[in-house]
């Protein structure tokens, strides 16, 4: 059995929650914060995503040092200490040029989100560099949804077509 760890704030609890549904088990889906942080220290992640900073930082490189997948916002400094020495692949996401998923643009309703570099999911196949729009859930945070992609890319790339219901497909490799 896998679990899927977040760490976000409350408000979007809920969106990430109906968002990851078709995709993975709610019981599976661990809602990391500082209160509870001390109880997650020995469970054994597949993917954590960490879209917000947790005050206790022994016990996050206590997680962290048990996860394979962390996708992480690239606008926290999370610093280098809690990362290094760990065997674990790091997805990068957030409004930074540099981020693995970054925005190209933002409309009211849709965003064009930007996968900037190959990455492999988790059944091992590669997915290109592209372009997709989406419709944004409303009160949603951008930086959350954007994380809550990078989860849906690392279980199942087609599946994430059908979910996020996406408008357009640009790969860059093809022109």
């Amino acid at each position: 059995m896998s679990f899927i760890g977040v760490i976000t704030n409350p408000k979007n609890e809920g969106y990430i929650q109906s968002m990851l549904a078709d995709i993975f088990p709610t019981k599976n889906l661990q809602f990391i914060c500082d209160k509870n942080i001390q109880n997650m220290r020995n469970i054994y992640f597949e993917v954590l995503l960490i879209d917000k900073m947790i005050k206790e930082k022994v016990s996050l490189k206590k997680v962290i040092s048990h996860t394979k997948y962390i996708i992480l916002n690239s606008d926290l400094n999370i610093g280098d200490k809690l990362l290094e020495n760990l065997d674990l692949t790091v997805i990068t996401y957030g409004f930074h040029n540099k981020s693995t998923i970054s925005i190209s643009s933002v409309e009211e309703n849709n965003v064009i989100i930007c996968l900037q570099r190959m990455i492999k999911n988790l059944q091992g196949e590669e997915i290109e560099p592209q372009e997709f729009e989406i419709i944004k859930p409303e009160n949603m945070e951008i930086n959350s949804l954007l994380g809550t992609i990078g989860i849906q890319l690392m279980y199942d790339k087609s599946r994430f077509k059908e979910i996020s219901n996406p408008l357009k497909f640009t790969n860059f490799d093809k022109k």
